[in-house]
């Protein structure tokens, strides 16, 4: 039996019409594939440029913040409104944010910040509250937004849109910075951040030194000044006007002949020849300095675990031009507790003895370190003048086991937790504030 397979002519093109049905499915799918890509790309680009933006403005509140609470200051408001509103100073929030925003691009355009995007708030580490003048919250937290849309930089243009019906997109993005300070207890020679511009953790064949003065201040000497207690026998008579119009406090001579008020300091590798101290001066402590320090248990310190640190010799009137040559710059000098009067004690008193031991022996007992600068330095011999003022530092070597949101200590203490802060002695030995910080943080 012979059976025939009859196909029917008919059926040859059916598919085709289905095909081209599918196919403009397929190719309107792509298409918004690819403007989803797009768009994703370009709010990440959004969200590097908030970013940046809102940490780099937050940098600029560390100088306002220590300033506002320096000791003698008549200027809150002035700092407040310079900080908040400033347009125009390059050193400024505001500009500084809108410059580094600049730097970037989202969707090939150079991004554009309008004032009215920035805003600052106080953050205590769990809500961010508005900041006032009025309410005595100094601003620590910069929030920056950035955008494609009418109101800056133009609404995204998309590539196959239209087939939807849309052809821009508007997009934006937010980020918040909050500074950070607490009290420095160490230092390391192995700071945890790339030098060489590998994406190592660690640096590599680059020296970073710790900008540790080699000078020694007695912490009731810097408590009475940073709290502004300028009348108290700590520090009468070794008050000045500095050149920026608010008190310095002249160190060397000391206005009470206070042994010890702002002697040389071994920081590293014990020496008493100037060369060194005049590097120290310079450069700070090396990270070969740094190590001698942890090696010999000299670092960490804090008011509870003071260190013997060796007592340099007399100060040299050669080391002035090294002084005058730091002045304006961020440093940090140790603070050490004296063998007597008592701690807190009000007055320093005929029995007054800064340092333990004489001579080669002779050690301070250092309990912490305080951000300063020079602000003058010079003569020479008995009429020999230095003096300091509070100055916010970031040291890349430092280490400060807690930092928290930046606010007055006291303030600090209502939101945190940790012993130190139940101790009067880490309360009242840095003045009001710390004036040693972190790198800002994202926070939002």
């Amino acid at each position: 039996m012979t059976f025939r397979i009859f196909v029917s002519r008919n059926r040859r093109a059916a598919v085709a019409p289905m095909a081209a049905l599918l196919m403009t499915f397929l190719v309107g799918m792509l298409a918004f594939s690819i403007d989803i890509g797009y768009i994703c790309s370009v709010q990440a680009e959004l969200q590097n440029a908030a970013d940046a933006a809102a940490l780099a403005g937050a940098q600029q509140l560390q100088d306002p913040f220590v300033a506002y609470y320096s000791p003698g200051q008549t200027q809150q408001q002035q700092i407040y409104l310079m900080v908040t509103t400033d347009t125009t100073n390059p050193a400024s929030p505001i500009p500084t944010a809108q410059r580094y925003a600049a730097y970037n691009q989202a969707g090939g355009v150079y991004i554009q910040v309008p004032a009215t995007d920035i805003s600052f708030s106080y953050y205590d580490g769990t809500t961010f509250s508005a900041p006032s003048y009025s309410n005595s919250l100094f601003p620590n937290t910069v929030t920056v937004k950035t955008r494609r849309d009418n109101v800056a930089n133009g609404p995204l243009g998309l590539f196959f849109g239209k087939i939807f019906g849309i052809s821009t997109i508007n997009l934006t993005a937010t980020a918040s910075a909050t500074i950070f300070n607490g009290n420095m207890t160490s230092a390391t020679n192995t700071p945890p951040f790339s030098t060489s511009g590998s994406s190592s953790g660690s640096s590599s064949g680059v020296t970073i030194n710790a900008h540790i003065l080699p000078v020694a201040l007695d912490v009731n000497v810097w408590t009475n000044f940073a709290n502004g207690n300028l009348s108290s026998p700590w520090v009468v008579g070794s008050i000045t006007t500095g050149p920026n119009g608010l008190p310095q406090l002249q160190v060397y001579p000391f206005g009470t002949n206070t042994p010890g008020s702002f002697g040389l300091i071994d920081v590293g590798i014990p020496s008493n020849n100037t060369p060194a101290f005049r590097n120290w001066i310079d450069d700070g402590s090396t990270p070969n300095d740094i190590a001698y320090l942890l090696d010999n248990q000299l670092l960490p310190v804090s008011p509870s675990a003071p260190a013997p640190w060796k007592c340099g010799p007399g100060l040299k009137s050669t080391l002035v031009s090294n002084f005058q040559s730091v002045i304006g710059v961020p440093n940090v000098i140790p603070l050490f507790q004296p063998v007597s009067p008592a701690p807190n004690s009000p007055s320093p008193g005929s029995n007054y003895v800064a340092a333990s031991s004489t001579g080669q022996n002779a050690t301070y007992a250092v309990i912490g370190f305080t951000g300063v600068t020079i602000t003058q330095a010079n003569s020479n011999g008995s009429n020999m003048i230095i003096s300091i003022q509070p100055k916010a530092i970031v040291d890349p070597t430092a280490v400060i086991p807690n930092p928290l949101p930046a606010a007055t200590i006291s303030q600090q203490s209502s939101f945190s937790t940790q012993t130190s802060f139940n101790s009067s002695g880490t309360q009242t030995a840095f003045g009001p504030v710390y004036t040693t910080f972190v790198s800002a943080k994202l926070t939002q």
